[in-house]
């Protein structure tokens, strides 16, 4: 888990702020308590009963508070230039204080007919956004050491708060169910990968609508690459042996 951890911490965040906690659940008592307690469905309360650890991930709502920490830790890492404007420029961009937001909204939105400006979105959406990398960072960090991996969104956020004691100031977005894989189910559940949309749908070229074609590299087979490129063979996360399919 130490190693799956470092690669974990090495996930991107913007600003480098970093604005996410982990509180990995591993005795079977408060996983029991957990399940118990606070998650939804019965596949959810078994994936966190029959898991070897549950990684509940933290989305800090209140980011600011870890400028300074940061702008020290960069210290020699940053050109000087970017560290004399990383307190207003985090300050500005992080939608913190709902007034706040509308100003900053209004003033960007006018300022962008003349140049490029950014959108100031709220600060759970954009804490959120962060600890989605690192959680999926998470993810095939313990897919590569062969762990089994299933992300939750199903639980009560008030209960799950009250039982791990989660501060105010963080939200919680999701939890990843981590374990080993039952022997007896890995065949079953390498042919039982959720269906996806087509490249075509969800893929387009230089704009909106689109559709997105292959090109071929010189010396490529065409017909194998094209089916490369349009039906990678990634197992999902989410179809793990012992643990039921995520309806994440």
């Amino acid at each position: 888990m130490k190693d799956v951890l470092r690669s974990t911490l090495r996930s991107p965040s913007s600003f480098n702020l970093q604005p996410s906690q982990i509180i990995l659940v591993e005795s079977q008592d408060a996983k029991d308590a957990l399940s118990e307690h606070a998650m939804l469905g019965i596949g959810n309360q078994f994936r966190v009963k029959q898991a070897s650890s549950v990684a509940v991930f933290l989305s800090d709502l209140e980011p600011t508070k870890r400028v300074n920490r940061i702008h020290q830790l960069e210290k020699d890492h940053r050109h000087p230039n970017y560290r004399a404007s990383f307190p207003l420029s985090t300050s500005f961009l992080i939608g913190e204080g709902h007034a706040a937001n509308i100003i900053k909204g209004i003033a960007t939105e006018f300022l962008s007919a003349v140049h490029p400006m950014p959108e100031v979105e709220p600060v759970q959406a954009w804490s959120y956004k962060n600890t989605s990398l690192l959680a999926q960072t998470f993810v095939y960090a313990a897919e590569s050491h062969n762990l089994a991996t299933a992300m939750m969104e199903g639980f009560d956020p008030r209960r799950t708060r009250d039982f791990l004691r989660i501060p105010d100031r963080y939200a919680i977005p999701l939890m990843v169910a981590t374990g080993f894989e039952y022997n007896e189910e890995q065949d079953l559940n390498k042919s039982q990968e959720t269906p996806r949309l087509d490249v075509s749908e969800i893929v387009f070229s230089d704009t909106f609508g689109e559709v997105w074609a292959p090109t071929t590299a010189a010396g490529c087979d065409d017909a194998n690459e094209e089916e490369d490129i349009i039906s990678p063979v990634f197992r999902s996360p989410q179809a793990t042996a012992g643990l039921p399919p995520s309806s994440v």
